[in-house]
This record gives structure tokens, sequence and C-alpha cells, in this order.
């Protein structure tokens, strides 16, 4: 995995703490909602907090799309690999 992609998920991983303790270490490919028990405001909560910290703004698509960690990293990456 690259630096930025590692970034990218320890950031989510970060984010989703404050949002949910203890969800941080759920599996990668678990269903983020479901697993972490995030109601809907709670997983904007979340987008916001990633938003915050990596300093971008993510499409509504991306974050409908994701439904697992590991495919909310992947939307994240292809925006910032974009933006570079």
């Amino acid at each position: 995995m690259s630096n930025l992609a590692d970034s990218i998920e320890s950031t989510v991983r970060e984010a989703l703490g404050v949002i949910r303790p203890g969800a941080a270490s759920l599996g990668g490919d678990e269903d983020l909602a479901q697993a972490a028990d995030l109601d809907s405001a709670e997983v904007m909560d979340l987008i916001m907090e990633i938003e915050d910290r990596l300093d971008l703004s993510i499409p509504v698509e991306t974050t409908a799309q994701a439904r697992t960690i590991n495919e909310l990293c992947a939307g994240i990456l292809q925006l910032k690999s974009g933006l570079s």
C-alpha cells in the first residue's frame, strides 16, 4: 500500500473512532454502517470529520458507493490522486 493510501486509511479509522469509539478496528471489508452501527446522521458526521482532517470535499456519489472502510478509502484515494 502506498504512503497516501496508508495515510487515508489511518485518517478514516481515526475519524471513525471519534464518531464511534471502538469501531476503528473494524475489518476493512465489513459493512461500515452495519458493523459500526452508524445511523445516517453519524455517517454524515464521519464524512465531515474525514473532510476536515483531509481538507477535501467528498462527493455524495463517493459516499453512496462506499459500503466498507476499504471502499471509502479507495474512493478518497481516487479523489486525492485526481487533485495532485
